[in-house]
């Protein structure tokens, strides 16, 4: 319910989730539970229909989905935090052409090391890098689910979104990764 431009964020989000064509919402809550249901009610003034699941304690973003009834069809699961411009038709477009079992949209993100690194073989030195630029692809906190991945999910237990990618990974399933080019 943080306020950005005088608007409560999960309401931004709501509205671009309406905007790609998203007209159910599943919205788990918690922390001011109260005051975000009032807020939303139904999410019929939002053009929405929305579904609250309850978490009696934080169970990670995994974790709560699992307290839903699996999915018949793919599930677009987005923190309630994030503020983006991401095209979620292209997104689910990659995650269908890429048959994957779980797609999560991630941002790249660039480390100057301000000092020269080291490589090291015991006391020899094997390599030296100048303030090197590091490049890694981080989590952008969106993801796209089968209904075969939400079925691993454990009910009611703490389960990350990292843990679900990686028995998934371990499981021999597909999981991309969606790069994000547009505002996050």
């Amino acid at each position: 319910m943080l306020p950005v431009g005088g608007q409560p964020l999960m309401e931004i989000i709501v509205q671009r989730l309406r905007q790609a064509g998203i007209e159910r919402v599943y919205l788990t809550v918690h922390h001011q539970s109260g005051q975000i249901i009032e807020h939303f009610g139904d999410g019929q003034e939002f053009g929405v229909h929305m579904t609250y699941v309850t978490e009696d304690q934080p169970l990670g973003t995994a974790g709560a989905l699992g307290l839903m009834e699996q999915p018949e069809d793919t599930m677009l699961v987005i923190n309630g935090d994030i503020l983006t411009q991401i095209d979620y038709r292209a997104m689910l477009e990659y995650h269908t052409e890429n048959h994957a079992d779980l797609t999560m949209a991630v941002l790249r993100y660039d480390l100057q090391v301000p000092y020269g690194v080291i490589e090291c073989d015991g006391p020899i030195v094997t390599g030296l890098a100048e303030k090197p630029l590091l490049k890694y692809f981080v989590n952008a906190g969106i993801y796209l689910l089968e209904p075969s991945a939400h079925g691993v999910i454990p009910s009611g237990e703490r389960f990350d979104m990292t843990e679900l990618i990686q028995l998934l990974m371990d499981q021999g399933k597909t999981v991309a990764a969606f790069p994000v080019r547009e505002y996050w």
